[in-house]
C-alpha cells in the first residue's frame, strides 16, 4: 500500500466509508489524514525511522478499546470493537510466519511457529462474538497446509471463512485473488474468520479483481453485514 500516504490511496480509502478498517504496511504517520474516530497501530519494524505497521481504524461512531497483548507475538492486535449495530471481539492479524523480528518466536519454525501460537493463544482468550481478519500470508492457493489447519483450529472455536460460506465454496477453493506479485503470480492471502454473527449477518463479501487494485498489490476485502 505504500504506507497509504498518497492523495490518490487516502480518496480510494475514504469513499468506501468504511466502519472498521484494517490496514497492513500502513505509516503511522498517515493516520491522522484517515481522519478514524479511533486508530491502533503496531509494527515489529523497530529499525526504520518511518516502518510501516498494521492499523486497525474505525469510523462512524464504532470505537475500539485495545485488549491485552502478548508483545512477543508482534504483529496481531487484539480488540474489543463496540459499533452501533454490533459489538464484538477482534483479532486483525498481519501475519508473517516465522519471520519473527524479535522476542520467543524469533527463527522459531513448524508447529511452535508464531501464527500457531497467536491463533491457539487468542481464540481462547478472544470472547464470542469475534473475528480473526487481515492478511495471513496464507491461504487456499499458498502454504495451504497451514491455511487449513489455522482454519480447523477457528472452525473449533464457531468460526468459519466468511469468504468460503458467502461463496459457497469449498475450504481448498478460490475464485478471488487478493494479491498480486510483481512477476503476476496470485495468491488469496486476505481472510475474514467470523464466528455466527458474522456468518448469519453477511450481505455482501467482495473482493474487486486485483488486477483493478493499481494503488496496492492487495485488493481490499469489503465485508458487508446487515
Amino acid at each position: 500500500m505504500n504506507g497509504m500516504g498518497r492523495p490518490e490511496q487516502i480518496n480510494m480509502f475514504k469513499s468506501f466509508d468504511a466502519d472498521l478498517a484494517i490496514l497492513p504496511e500502513l505509516k503511522q504517520k498517515n493516520i491522522e489524514a484517515l481522519s478514524p474516530t479511533d486508530a491502533v497501530w503496531i509494527t515489529n519494524n523497530h529499525t526504520n525511522k518511518i516502518p510501516k505497521g498494521l492499523g486497525v481504524l474505525s469510523f462512524n461512531q464504532t470505537r475500539l478499546t485495545e485488549l491485552e497483548r502478548d508483545e512477543d507475538m508482534e504483529i496481531y492486535i487484539p480488540l474489543s470493537v463496540q459499533s452501533p449495530k454490533y459489538n464484538f471481539d477482534l483479532l486483525a492479524v498481519w501475519n508473517f510466519y516465522f519471520e519473527c523480528k524479535q522476542g520467543r518466536f524469533k527463527g522459531v519454525k513448524g508447529e511452535e511457529q508464531l501464527e500457531w501460537a497467536a491463533i491457539k493463544r487468542y481464540k481462547t482468550q478472544l470472547n464470542t462474538p469475534c473475528l480473526f481478519a487481515g492478511d495471513w500470508n496464507l491461504g487456499p492457493t499458498f502454504a495451504e497446509e497451514n491455511f487449513y489447519g489455522i482454519t480447523k483450529e477457528l472452525n473449533e472455536k464457531g468460526m468459519a471463512s466468511l469468504y468460503h460460506e458467502f461463496h459457497g465454496l469449498d475450504i481448498s477453493k478460490s475464485n478471488h485473488m487478493t494479491f498480486r506479485t510483481p512477476t503476476k503470480k496470485y495468491h488469496h492471502l486476505d481472510h475474514f474468520f467470523g464466528s455466527e454473527l458474522f456468518t448469519a449477518n453477511m450481505i455482501n463479501y467482495e473482493i474487486p479483481p486485483v488486477d483493478e487494485a493499481v494503488l496496492s498489490d492487495h485488493s481490499p476485502v469489503i465485508l458487508t453485514l446487515k
